[in-house]
């Protein structure tokens, strides 16, 4: 009986597939200009300017994406090649269009081809190989009746297929040598079964081969691609660079968005099941009598009898957030008392109003200027099964973030570990690899790991935490960051919200910053815990999207508008504007790294000040930039230069609304951050 309804179920299903209206499909294939398929290519899809959908080509180099019928802009790119971007693509409905790229090699990563998309002559699912034909395309073949014409694409496709579809005896890196040698050697094509060479190309970066792709290996003995920028470690497969995600700051859009939030309730359930209730917020800047920030200093707050409600530490640019009744359901007393704790000295601050009173609380101490060069990163992942389809691309995508801050930031002292967790009735609960200078070390813990167990929905997430603030966590450091990666809530019975509860204090405390990173599957009420977890801490929100076509279904975020970036940059710019503390000169500054010096001697950095900033600031560029971008809290950009010559430039901010922005700037297919505060007074 339960194989005939498994039947019955199957053919109603194919009955009203049957019934259901053809798919608007967009496919195509990736290649090389040698025609070799270019695995795991990025392909994205633009609606004037706004990115729709993407996805990565497979182990043939083809991609397939289902959208709307419409008109388009789409971008395609690949590691060592030049950006290939086709403006006003025509997707018809119900109707398989087809558009295949072909890629340049190219040394600048940034630099991009744009060209029009072509109107086909010969529509499409109108020749046999379902293809489409340009006009520029029919006049480079012979002339032949065009029957003739629009019967190639399908003896070429086949002939392509069938090569592609003949296994390999040779063994793995005999056939990746060949691969490469070939490249140097003359590459054969086909038109209409003849035979024809031409002399190929320099040699291009090595593909992933099919074996690799399918089984999305993240160790491997053979040899690696070379690294593309200093200091970064053999890059596994899949390669780095395929996550899409966005990042979101509930304290820099707290005016904007988060307040909003709560004035319609939409916060209210969670808070309650949470026992979190981030609405009496005070924000404190600790400065120097110059004006420098004063970082890693303890901040007190206390109500009028005394009691202590909030303590935390100072951040790189001397911020720190304190909140009160933060898991009670309270209204705020409207005004406490702060002091600080600087260099073992006591100092009683005064009075600080709540951010709704005042948005800033500026207090000024007698102190030299001085940094600690110590940076603390622990990746707190969930490596249960859940976590099974996205685990893998992590793991590199780390690995990659790992040794680009490595190379990015020579005179910092970093150290970093990591914490995998579980949950009970797995094969472990929590696992971890203490914080140290070995970073080689945490690089071969975190590609041992592997996702399986879990089953329910909660994992052990308190567990984690826990585990993570026994880390051996620096006394003094400019920056202590915790990357939670997770895609399922913490159970919710009373002891672990309290000890969640306990976390959360203890990180603030400490000056550790958690910035949660939700995987697919996560739900709306785990996302405001992460919220809440990031307020709380002076961290930020990152989640992953379904821009990179990769891993289950992604939770649409509670934000407003938010830029889309690739997780391992997006990484990269949020620890280096964690760690970016401005000189004794009160100029901040931003390095790119040297690819033509290993040991980063020579490095000229970018200077920008005054930060914080009244009406504007000033930028030091040691080089020809392609662009210089201020973004604000909501990722729109508000100022932007193109092609900046090397010298001193003025950024005005006299027209912004006090808070903070983004400079991002790009040079050499290198993007870099810091950031700028901006100030009334």
């Amino acid at each position: 009986m339960k194989h005939f309804l498994l039947l019955l179920a199957a053919a109603l299903l194919g009955i009203a597939a049957l019934s259901l209206p053809k798919n608007t499909v967009l496919s195509g294939k990736v290649t090389d200009d040698t025609g070799e398929a270019l695995i795991g290519a990025t392909v994205k899809v633009f609606k004037d300017t706004t990115l729709v959908r993407g996805t990565i080509t497979d182990y043939n180099g083809d991609y397939r994406l289902t959208i709307d019928p419409g008109k388009y802009d789409l971008e395609v790119s690949y590691t060592g090649y030049k950006v290939q971007k086709v403006t006003g693509v025509r997707v018809i409905s119900n109707t398989l269009n087809t558009l295949d790229f072909t890629m340049v090699s190219g040394d600048v990563l940034g630099e991009v081809t744009v060209t029009a998309f072509k109107v086909p002559l010969i529509e499409q699912d109108k020749t046999q190989g379902g293809q489409t034909l340009t006009s520029e395309e029919m006049k480079s073949l012979p002339s032949r009746h065009v029957g003739e014409i629009a019967s190639d694409r399908g003896r070429l496709a086949a002939r392509k297929d069938e090569k592609a579809a003949k296994p390999s005896t040779m063994p793995a890196d005999a056939e990746r040598r060949k691969m490469e040698d070939s490249r140097s050697e003359v590459v054969d094509y086909y038109v209409d079964d003849v035979r024809s060479t031409a002399p190929a190309l320099k040699a291009k970066p090595a593909i992933l081969t099919k074996e690799t792709y399918n089984a999305a290996m993240v160790a491997d003995d053979s040899p690696t691609e070379p690294p593309t920028y200093p200091g970064a470690p053999p890059q596994p497969s899949p390669r780095a660079g395929l996550l899409t995600a966005g990042e979101w700051n509930d304290l820099h859009n707290w005016s904007t968005h988060w307040t909003d939030l709560l004035k319609d309730g939409e916060t209210d359930a969670y808070q309650k099941m949470y026992k979190f209730f981030p609405k009496n917020r005070y924000s404190v800047l600790l400065q120097t009598e110059d004006g420098l920030p004063i970082s890693d200093a303890v901040v007190k707050m206390y109500n009028q009898w005394g009691v202590l409600l909030w303590e935390a530490r100072t951040d790189n640019i001397g911020m720190a957030e304190l909140w009160e009744d933060i898991f009670e359901d309270k209204v705020s007393q409207q005004r406490s008392f702060v002091a600080a704790e600087v260099d073992g000295k006591s100092h009683s601050l005064g009075i600080a109003m709540p951010y709704w009173i005042k948005p800033l609380n500026q207090y000024k101490i007698k102190r030299e200027c001085s940094h600690s060069k110590t940076v603390d990163i622990v990746w707190t992942v969930d490596a249960t099964g859940s976590m099974g389809d996205e685990l893998e691309y992590l793991k590199t995508e780390l690995l990659d973030v790992i040794g680009r801050v490595q190379a990015a930031n020579p005179d910092l002292d970093v150290r970093m570990g990591s914490v995998f967790y579980r949950d009970q009735g797995d094969d472990y609960i929590v696992k971890s690899s203490a914080l140290n200078r070995d970073i080689a070390k945490t690089v071969d813990y975190i590609r041992q790991q592997s996702a399986g167990g879990g089953g329910d929905y909660p994992e052990a997430v308190h567990t984690a935490l826990e585990e993570t603030l026994r880390q051996p966590w620096s006394r003094e450091a400019v920056a202590r960051i915790c990357f939670l990666v997770l895609d399922a809530s913490p159970h919710q019975n009373p002891e672990v919200l309290e000890s969640l509860q306990k976390s959360i204090r203890e990180a603030a405390k400490r000056g550790i910053r958690i910035v949660p990173l939700s995987a697919s599957g996560i739900q709306k009420d785990t996302e405001f815990l992460m919220k809440f977890f990031g307020l709380a801490t002076n961290g930020s929100y990152v989640f992953l999207t379904d821009h990179s076509g990769i891993g289950g279904k992604h939770l649409e975020p509670t934000t407003d508008e938010y830029k889309v970036e690739q997780l391992n940059d997006l990484l990269v710019r949020l620890i280096t504007e964690y760690t970016t503390v401005p000189s004794c000169e009160g100029k901040s500054s931003i390095l790119f790294a040297d690819r033509n010096d290993p040991q980063q001697h020579n490095l000229k950095p970018v200077l920008y000040y005054p930060n914080p900033a009244v009406s504007r600031f000033n930028l030091e560029l040691p080089f020809e930039a392609e662009k210089v971008t201020l973004y604000d809290a909501g990722g729109k950009a508000v100022h932007s230069l193109a092609q900046v010559q090397a010298g001193l430039h003025s950024i005005p901010v006299n027209n912004l609304p006090p808070g903070f922005y983004t400079l991002r700037i790009w040079k050499d297919g290198q993007v870099q951050s810091g950031k700028v505060m901006v100030v009334r007074s």
